[in-house]
């Protein structure tokens, strides 16, 4: 329980660059660019700007790596209960818990993780995403039984009141990026992939 207060005071500490309009605006261009690489266009930013999108990139990665090694240690239910509301209404608590058994079940017990980055986007609500920003983690990791690592990701996506919100975890066996998906509870979901939250 200690480990989860710990993670929810982490959660909030790593908004703080976000609710400031210089930070949420570089968040925005951020997540425009990401969406629309062809069109980017060249952003200077201050020293002090860098430093605080850096230190929230940090903050958001250690977030994330503390959910992965909560489920390494079967407290998949902890890492559902926190997730947001939207996560929430996606996919049942017994739903999430059976489809990370499932999922991580046959690749044995977790061993070496790197973590490969944040990737921020942007959806504008069409297709089965609810529009927002979102920032997406990923890790390589080795699991005993599997002859290749894996790829995990953690999903986080910004709320109305600029808090980044955890929302999803996937894991993809066959080294092809993951992808979380959120979609209605009566569309069963996509084999590989699994959705926690928002």
């Amino acid at each position: 329980m200690n480990n989860m207060k710990l993670w929810l005071a982490a959660l909030s500490l790593m908004s703080f660059g976000v609710v400031s309009e210089a930070q949420e605006s570089l968040e925005y261009k951020r997540a425009q660019q990401a969406q629309q690489p062809q069109e980017r266009a060249v952003q200077s930013l201050t020293r002090e700007q860098q430093e605080a999108l850096d230190k929230q990139d940090q903050a958001i990665a250690q977030v994330a790596l503390d959910i992965v090694i909560m489920i390494d240690a079967d407290k998949v239910g902890e890492v559902w209960d926190n997730a947001s509301l939207i996560g929430k209404k996606v996919i049942t608590r017994d739903d999430f818990i059976a489809k990370v058994a499932h999922d991580r079940g046959a690749l044995g017990a977790p061993g070496m993780r790197m973590p490969m980055g944040l990737r921020y986007l942007r959806y504008d609500g069409t297709g089965n995403m609810p529009a927002g920003a979102f920032v997406n983690v990923a890790f390589d990791t080795q699991f005993a039984n599997a002859p290749q690592s894996s790829r995990e990701m953690v999903t986080f996506m910004l709320g109305q009141d600029n808090i980044w919100r955890f929302v999803g975890y996937a894991i993809s066996a066959d080294r092809r990026p993951a992808r979380s998906h959120i979609r209605p509870r009566s569309t069963p979901p996509a084999s590989r992939h699994q959705l926690v939250s928002e």
